[in-house]
Protein backbone atom coordinates (compact mmCIF):
# COMPACT_ATOMS: atom_id res chain seq x y z
CA UNK A 1 0.00 0.00 0.00
CA UNK A 2 2.84 2.62 0.20
CA UNK A 3 4.22 1.62 -2.52
CA UNK A 4 1.05 2.43 -4.51
CA UNK A 5 1.06 5.77 -2.66
CA UNK A 6 4.53 7.17 -3.40
CA UNK A 7 3.67 5.91 -6.99
CA UNK A 8 0.49 8.25 -7.13
CA UNK A 9 2.73 11.18 -4.82
CA UNK A 10 5.29 10.81 -7.73
CA UNK A 11 2.69 11.21 -10.53
CA UNK A 12 1.16 14.00 -8.68
CA UNK A 13 4.46 15.78 -8.59
CA UNK A 14 5.72 15.23 -12.41
CA UNK A 15 1.75 16.06 -13.52
CA UNK A 16 2.64 19.73 -11.45
CA UNK A 17 5.91 19.88 -12.57
CA UNK A 18 4.61 19.56 -16.27
CA UNK A 19 2.21 22.40 -15.81
CA UNK A 20 4.90 24.52 -14.40
CA UNK A 21 6.92 23.72 -17.20
CA UNK A 22 4.22 24.42 -19.68
CA UNK A 23 2.89 27.65 -19.00
CA UNK A 24 3.95 30.57 -17.82
CA UNK A 25 2.53 31.53 -14.99
CA UNK A 26 0.10 29.62 -12.68
CA UNK A 27 -1.26 29.33 -8.84
CA UNK A 28 -1.27 26.39 -6.47
CA UNK A 29 -5.05 26.56 -6.39
CA UNK A 30 -5.47 26.75 -10.29
CA UNK A 31 -2.46 23.51 -9.80
CA UNK A 32 -5.42 21.96 -7.89
CA UNK A 33 -8.09 22.89 -9.90
CA UNK A 34 -6.87 20.99 -12.93
CA UNK A 35 -5.23 18.42 -11.83
CA UNK A 36 -8.15 17.42 -9.88
CA UNK A 37 -5.89 17.17 -6.62
CA UNK A 38 -6.74 18.29 -3.29
CA UNK A 39 -5.28 21.51 -1.75
CA UNK A 40 -3.01 19.69 0.79
CA UNK A 41 -1.53 17.34 -1.72
CA UNK A 42 -0.84 20.22 -3.85
CA UNK A 43 0.78 22.59 -0.82
CA UNK A 44 3.35 19.32 -0.08
CA UNK A 45 4.15 18.63 -3.65
CA UNK A 46 4.82 22.39 -3.84
CA UNK A 47 7.09 22.81 -0.46
CA UNK A 48 8.75 19.83 -2.34
CA UNK A 49 9.83 21.40 -5.56
CA UNK A 50 10.50 24.86 -3.58
CA UNK A 51 12.79 23.48 -1.44
CA UNK A 52 15.03 22.35 -4.78
CA UNK A 53 14.68 25.76 -6.26
CA UNK A 54 12.53 24.48 -9.33
CA UNK A 55 10.40 27.07 -8.60
CA UNK A 56 9.91 30.83 -9.24
CA UNK A 57 7.61 33.60 -7.47
CA UNK A 58 5.69 35.52 -9.49
CA UNK A 59 3.96 37.84 -6.61
CA UNK A 60 0.18 37.90 -6.39
CA UNK A 61 -2.29 37.84 -9.36
CA UNK A 62 -5.41 39.70 -10.16
CA UNK A 63 -8.52 39.01 -8.16
CA UNK A 64 -11.18 36.72 -9.56
CA UNK A 65 -14.26 38.29 -10.77
CA UNK A 66 -16.33 37.98 -7.59
CA UNK A 67 -13.27 39.73 -5.84
CA UNK A 68 -11.58 36.54 -3.89
CA UNK A 69 -8.84 36.58 -2.63
CA UNK A 70 -5.23 37.41 -5.58
CA UNK A 71 -3.52 34.23 -6.37
CA UNK A 72 0.22 34.14 -5.59
CA UNK A 73 1.58 33.32 -9.32
CA UNK A 74 4.44 30.50 -9.23
CA UNK A 75 6.26 29.23 -12.80
CA UNK A 76 9.36 26.92 -13.42
CA UNK A 77 12.23 28.91 -12.29
CA UNK A 78 14.80 28.43 -15.59
CA UNK A 79 17.83 30.18 -13.54
CA UNK A 80 17.53 26.76 -11.02
CA UNK A 81 20.06 25.29 -13.19
CA UNK A 82 22.06 24.89 -16.87
CA UNK A 83 22.28 22.15 -19.40
CA UNK A 84 25.33 21.71 -21.65
CA UNK A 85 25.06 20.31 -25.23
CA UNK A 86 27.72 19.47 -27.72
CA UNK A 87 27.13 18.24 -31.14
CA UNK A 88 30.03 16.45 -32.62
CA UNK A 89 29.98 15.94 -36.24
CA UNK A 90 32.33 16.61 -39.99
CA UNK A 91 31.67 20.50 -39.09
CA UNK A 92 33.23 20.71 -36.01
CA UNK A 93 32.11 20.37 -32.37
CA UNK A 94 29.10 23.07 -31.56
CA UNK A 95 27.93 23.94 -28.04
CA UNK A 96 24.74 25.00 -26.51
CA UNK A 97 24.57 26.19 -22.90
CA UNK A 98 20.21 26.24 -22.08
CA UNK A 99 18.26 26.92 -18.90
CA UNK A 100 16.56 24.68 -17.35
CA UNK A 101 13.33 25.48 -19.71
CA UNK A 102 15.49 25.41 -23.02
CA UNK A 103 15.99 29.24 -23.11
CA UNK A 104 20.06 29.38 -25.20
CA UNK A 105 22.07 31.15 -23.30
CA UNK A 106 25.40 30.47 -25.31
CA UNK A 107 26.44 28.95 -28.70
CA UNK A 108 29.81 28.45 -30.18
CA UNK A 109 31.92 26.64 -33.05
CA UNK A 110 35.15 25.00 -32.69
CA UNK A 111 36.61 23.25 -36.00
CA UNK A 112 38.65 20.23 -34.96
CA UNK A 113 40.73 19.51 -37.71
CA UNK A 114 43.03 15.82 -37.86
CA UNK A 115 42.59 15.38 -33.90
CA UNK A 116 42.44 12.45 -32.14
CA UNK A 117 39.23 11.39 -29.69
CA UNK A 118 41.54 11.79 -26.66
CA UNK A 119 42.46 15.65 -27.96
CA UNK A 120 38.35 15.99 -28.37
CA UNK A 121 37.78 15.22 -24.95
CA UNK A 122 40.57 18.06 -24.31
CA UNK A 123 38.52 20.49 -25.80
CA UNK A 124 34.90 19.76 -24.30
CA UNK A 125 36.26 20.05 -21.16
CA UNK A 126 37.82 23.65 -21.74
CA UNK A 127 34.62 24.75 -23.16
CA UNK A 128 32.63 23.08 -19.70
CA UNK A 129 35.11 25.04 -17.67
CA UNK A 130 33.97 28.32 -19.84
CA UNK A 131 30.74 27.50 -18.89
CA UNK A 132 31.01 26.73 -15.18
CA UNK A 133 33.26 30.35 -15.09
CA UNK A 134 30.01 32.13 -16.22
CA UNK A 135 27.16 30.15 -14.68
CA UNK A 136 24.61 32.70 -13.19
CA UNK A 137 22.60 29.81 -11.90
CA UNK A 138 21.34 28.91 -8.52
CA UNK A 139 22.80 25.11 -8.82
CA UNK A 140 25.03 25.01 -11.90
CA UNK A 141 25.24 22.31 -14.36
CA UNK A 142 22.23 20.10 -14.52
CA UNK A 143 23.27 17.74 -17.49
CA UNK A 144 25.19 16.94 -20.74
CA UNK A 145 23.55 16.06 -23.76
CA UNK A 146 25.64 15.35 -26.93
CA UNK A 147 24.29 15.04 -30.75
CA UNK A 148 26.53 12.98 -32.94
CA UNK A 149 26.84 12.31 -36.66
CA UNK A 150 26.61 8.31 -36.48
CA UNK A 151 24.54 5.55 -34.74
CA UNK A 152 24.21 5.84 -31.55
CA UNK A 153 22.16 2.85 -28.79
CA UNK A 154 21.80 3.20 -25.15
CA UNK A 155 24.14 6.11 -24.69
CA UNK A 156 26.67 4.33 -26.95
CA UNK A 157 28.34 5.32 -29.74
CA UNK A 158 28.20 1.92 -32.25
CA UNK A 159 29.28 4.16 -35.35
CA UNK A 160 30.89 7.40 -36.24
CA UNK A 161 33.13 8.42 -39.58
CA UNK A 162 34.69 11.31 -37.61
CA UNK A 163 35.92 10.01 -34.62
CA UNK A 164 37.22 6.26 -33.19
CA UNK A 165 35.67 5.95 -29.97
CA UNK A 166 36.08 2.17 -29.10
CA UNK A 167 38.51 2.88 -26.43
CA UNK A 168 36.13 5.73 -25.09
CA UNK A 169 33.03 5.53 -23.00
CA UNK A 170 32.09 9.41 -23.76
CA UNK A 171 28.50 8.63 -21.47
CA UNK A 172 31.06 7.45 -18.72
CA UNK A 173 33.55 10.10 -18.95
CA UNK A 174 31.84 12.97 -18.43
CA UNK A 175 29.10 11.23 -15.87
CA UNK A 176 32.16 10.30 -13.94
CA UNK A 177 33.92 13.76 -14.23
CA UNK A 178 31.07 16.13 -13.68
CA UNK A 179 28.62 14.06 -11.24
CA UNK A 180 25.55 14.81 -13.85
CA UNK A 181 23.75 12.96 -16.27
CA UNK A 182 24.74 12.59 -19.97
CA UNK A 183 22.70 11.33 -22.64
CA UNK A 184 24.09 11.08 -26.12
CA UNK A 185 21.44 10.50 -29.13
CA UNK A 186 21.77 10.58 -33.18
CA UNK A 187 22.18 14.00 -34.86
CA UNK A 188 19.31 13.33 -36.97
CA UNK A 189 17.11 11.92 -33.79
CA UNK A 190 18.01 15.02 -32.25
CA UNK A 191 16.96 17.18 -34.71
CA UNK A 192 13.51 15.24 -34.54
CA UNK A 193 12.76 15.65 -31.21
CA UNK A 194 13.45 19.50 -31.81
CA UNK A 195 11.13 20.04 -34.09
CA UNK A 196 8.20 18.35 -32.34
CA UNK A 197 9.27 19.03 -28.58
CA UNK A 198 9.87 22.93 -29.40
CA UNK A 199 6.94 23.20 -32.50
CA UNK A 200 4.41 21.77 -30.09
CA UNK A 201 1.46 24.40 -30.85
CA UNK A 202 1.45 23.03 -34.61
CA UNK A 203 0.16 19.59 -32.61
CA UNK A 204 2.43 17.71 -35.10
CA UNK A 205 2.77 13.97 -33.96
CA UNK A 206 4.07 12.40 -36.64
CA UNK A 207 7.16 14.10 -38.40
CA UNK A 208 10.43 13.44 -39.77
CA UNK A 209 12.80 15.60 -40.18
CA UNK A 210 16.23 14.53 -42.64
CA UNK A 211 19.70 15.78 -42.22
CA UNK A 212 21.98 16.23 -45.08
CA UNK A 213 25.62 16.07 -44.16
CA UNK A 214 28.20 13.72 -44.70
CA UNK A 215 25.26 10.93 -44.75
CA UNK A 216 21.58 11.49 -45.00
CA UNK A 217 20.09 10.37 -41.85
CA UNK A 218 16.07 10.53 -40.83
CA UNK A 219 14.75 11.30 -37.52
CA UNK A 220 11.33 9.76 -37.02
CA UNK A 221 8.31 11.27 -34.56
CA UNK A 222 5.83 8.53 -34.23
CA UNK A 223 2.95 9.59 -32.21
CA UNK A 224 4.83 11.75 -30.81
CA UNK A 225 7.76 9.69 -29.60
CA UNK A 226 11.37 9.04 -30.97
CA UNK A 227 11.56 6.03 -32.68
CA UNK A 228 14.83 4.67 -32.80
CA UNK A 229 14.59 0.95 -34.22
CA UNK A 230 16.30 -2.09 -33.39
CA UNK A 231 19.67 -0.83 -31.73
CA UNK A 232 19.48 2.75 -33.10
CA UNK A 233 19.37 1.88 -37.07
CA UNK A 234 16.04 3.35 -37.97
CA UNK A 235 16.40 6.25 -40.36
CA UNK A 236 19.26 4.94 -41.94
CA UNK A 237 18.86 6.19 -45.54
CA UNK A 238 22.30 7.74 -46.66
CA UNK A 239 22.78 3.32 -46.78
CA UNK A 240 20.10 2.77 -49.31
CA UNK A 241 21.39 0.92 -52.34
CA UNK A 242 20.98 2.63 -56.07
CA UNK A 243 22.47 2.62 -59.27
CA UNK A 244 24.71 5.14 -59.77
CA UNK A 245 23.73 7.28 -62.97
CA UNK A 246 25.61 6.62 -66.29
CA UNK A 247 27.21 3.43 -64.74
CA UNK A 248 26.95 1.05 -67.20
CA UNK A 249 27.90 -1.97 -65.05
CA UNK A 250 24.89 -1.45 -62.70
CA UNK A 251 26.66 -1.54 -59.17
CA UNK A 252 24.97 -1.03 -56.14
CA UNK A 253 26.57 2.44 -54.50
CA UNK A 254 25.14 4.25 -51.01
CA UNK A 255 22.68 6.78 -51.77
CA UNK A 256 24.57 9.27 -49.64
CA UNK A 257 27.89 8.72 -51.85
CA UNK A 258 25.64 11.15 -54.69
CA UNK A 259 23.52 13.20 -52.82
CA UNK A 260 24.77 14.15 -49.51
CA UNK A 261 26.83 17.18 -49.00
CA UNK A 262 30.22 15.74 -48.84
CA UNK A 263 29.29 13.68 -51.96
CA UNK A 264 28.16 17.20 -53.84
CA UNK A 265 31.48 18.86 -52.43
CA UNK A 266 33.43 16.02 -53.56
CA UNK A 267 32.32 15.90 -57.04
CA UNK A 268 32.50 19.99 -57.57
CA UNK A 269 36.06 19.83 -56.17
CA UNK A 270 37.10 16.98 -58.83
CA UNK A 271 35.32 18.79 -61.61
CA UNK A 272 36.93 22.14 -60.91
CA UNK A 273 39.87 19.77 -59.83
CA UNK A 274 40.15 22.41 -56.62
CA UNK A 275 40.71 20.38 -53.71
CA UNK A 276 40.68 23.79 -51.53
CA UNK A 277 37.14 24.72 -53.02
CA UNK A 278 34.47 25.39 -50.20
CA UNK A 279 31.17 25.83 -50.33
CA UNK A 280 31.30 29.86 -50.61
CA UNK A 281 32.91 29.03 -53.94
CA UNK A 282 30.11 26.34 -55.08
CA UNK A 283 27.63 29.04 -54.72
CA UNK A 284 29.31 31.31 -56.11
CA UNK A 285 30.13 29.59 -59.27
CA UNK A 286 26.39 28.25 -59.08
CA UNK A 287 24.83 31.07 -59.31
CA UNK A 288 27.30 32.52 -62.11
CA UNK A 289 25.44 29.78 -63.60
CA UNK A 290 28.63 27.47 -64.20
CA UNK A 291 27.68 24.74 -66.26
CA UNK A 292 29.79 22.02 -64.29
CA UNK A 293 28.44 23.35 -61.06
CA UNK A 294 24.70 23.52 -61.68
CA UNK A 295 24.96 20.12 -63.23
CA UNK A 296 26.52 18.73 -59.92
CA UNK A 297 23.80 20.33 -57.96
CA UNK A 298 20.77 18.92 -60.60
CA UNK A 299 22.41 15.59 -60.69
CA UNK A 300 22.56 15.46 -56.88
CA UNK A 301 18.95 16.91 -56.53
CA UNK A 302 18.10 13.81 -58.69
CA UNK A 303 18.75 11.37 -56.49
CA UNK A 304 18.17 13.40 -53.14
CA UNK A 305 14.24 13.96 -54.62
CA UNK A 306 13.50 10.35 -54.66
CA UNK A 307 15.57 9.74 -51.33
CA UNK A 308 13.05 11.97 -49.78
CA UNK A 309 10.35 10.53 -51.98
CA UNK A 310 10.83 6.84 -50.36
CA UNK A 311 11.40 8.38 -46.47
CA UNK A 312 7.89 9.65 -46.91
CA UNK A 313 6.42 7.07 -48.07
CA UNK A 314 8.09 5.09 -45.94
CA UNK A 315 7.18 6.71 -42.64
CA UNK A 316 4.21 8.47 -43.54
CA UNK A 317 4.51 11.65 -41.62
CA UNK A 318 2.23 14.40 -41.56
CA UNK A 319 5.28 17.31 -42.40
CA UNK A 320 8.68 16.88 -43.41
CA UNK A 321 12.05 19.17 -42.34
CA UNK A 322 14.78 19.26 -44.19
CA UNK A 323 18.30 20.05 -42.19
CA UNK A 324 21.09 20.77 -44.73
CA UNK A 325 23.72 24.06 -44.11
CA UNK A 326 24.64 23.31 -47.96
CA UNK A 327 20.33 24.05 -48.52
CA UNK A 328 20.08 27.07 -46.49
CA UNK A 329 23.61 28.42 -48.37
CA UNK A 330 22.40 27.36 -51.53
CA UNK A 331 17.98 27.49 -51.17
CA UNK A 332 18.00 27.10 -55.02
CA UNK A 333 18.56 23.42 -53.80
CA UNK A 334 15.23 22.94 -51.27
CA UNK A 335 13.14 24.88 -54.08
CA UNK A 336 14.57 22.24 -57.11
CA UNK A 337 13.79 19.25 -54.81
CA UNK A 338 10.44 20.84 -53.67
CA UNK A 339 9.36 21.47 -57.37
CA UNK A 340 10.69 17.60 -58.62
CA UNK A 341 8.36 16.32 -55.13
CA UNK A 342 5.03 18.43 -56.10
CA UNK A 343 6.01 17.05 -59.71
CA UNK A 344 6.07 13.01 -57.96
CA UNK A 345 2.26 14.11 -56.75
CA UNK A 346 3.82 14.30 -53.07
CA UNK A 347 1.67 16.57 -51.33
CA UNK A 348 3.42 16.21 -48.11
CA UNK A 349 4.58 19.68 -46.79
CA UNK A 350 8.32 19.50 -46.77
CA UNK A 351 10.63 22.54 -45.20
CA UNK A 352 13.33 23.80 -44.74
CA UNK A 353 15.04 24.21 -41.87
CA UNK A 354 17.12 28.14 -41.65
CA UNK A 355 19.29 27.98 -38.65
CA UNK A 356 20.53 24.63 -39.33
CA UNK A 357 23.47 24.78 -36.71
CA UNK A 358 21.07 25.10 -33.46
CA UNK A 359 18.53 22.37 -34.21
CA UNK A 360 20.28 19.27 -33.12
CA UNK A 361 21.70 20.91 -30.00
CA UNK A 362 18.22 22.17 -28.90
CA UNK A 363 16.78 18.39 -29.42
CA UNK A 364 19.85 17.45 -27.19
CA UNK A 365 18.84 20.07 -24.67
CA UNK A 366 15.38 18.64 -24.73
CA UNK A 367 16.07 15.51 -23.76
CA UNK A 368 18.92 15.82 -21.30
CA UNK A 369 16.20 18.55 -19.45
CA UNK A 370 13.22 15.63 -19.42
CA UNK A 371 15.95 13.50 -17.66
CA UNK A 372 17.51 15.70 -15.02
CA UNK A 373 13.46 16.37 -14.00
CA UNK A 374 12.36 13.01 -14.43
CA UNK A 375 9.86 13.35 -16.70
CA UNK A 376 11.00 11.29 -19.93
CA UNK A 377 7.81 10.30 -20.59
CA UNK A 378 5.89 13.42 -20.32
CA UNK A 379 5.16 16.45 -23.12
CA UNK A 380 7.07 19.25 -22.33
CA UNK A 381 6.67 22.61 -24.32
CA UNK A 382 9.80 24.57 -25.19
CA UNK A 383 9.57 28.16 -26.64
CA UNK A 384 10.52 27.90 -30.30
CA UNK A 385 13.67 29.70 -30.68
CA UNK A 386 13.80 32.93 -32.56
CA UNK A 387 17.23 31.58 -34.38
CA UNK A 388 15.47 28.93 -36.16
CA UNK A 389 12.84 29.32 -39.08
CA UNK A 390 11.68 27.17 -41.93
CA UNK A 391 11.26 28.32 -45.22
CA UNK A 392 8.43 26.75 -47.52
Amino acid sequence: MANIRNLSRLTNKQLMIQQLFNHPQTSRVELARILNLNKSTVSAIFNDLNKTGLIKSLGLGDSTNSGGRRPHLITLNKRCGWVACFDIGGYGLRSLVTYLNGEMIQVADKPLDNIDVNELLQEIDRMMAEFQANDDTDHGLLGIGFSVHGIVYQNHIQSTPFFDFKSVDLQKYFQDKYGVPVILENEANAVAVFEHDFGMESDIDDLITISIHAGLGVGIIVDGQLYRGYRGLAGEIGRQLVRQPGDLSNSLVKVESLCSEKAIMDRFRQLKRRPNYSTKQLCLLYKQGDTDTVKVIDDAVSILTGAIYNAIVAYGPQEVYLNSPLMESLPDIFQKVRHRLVALNMNVPVYQIEGSRYPSLLGASSLIIHHVLGMENYSLKFKWPKKVNHRD
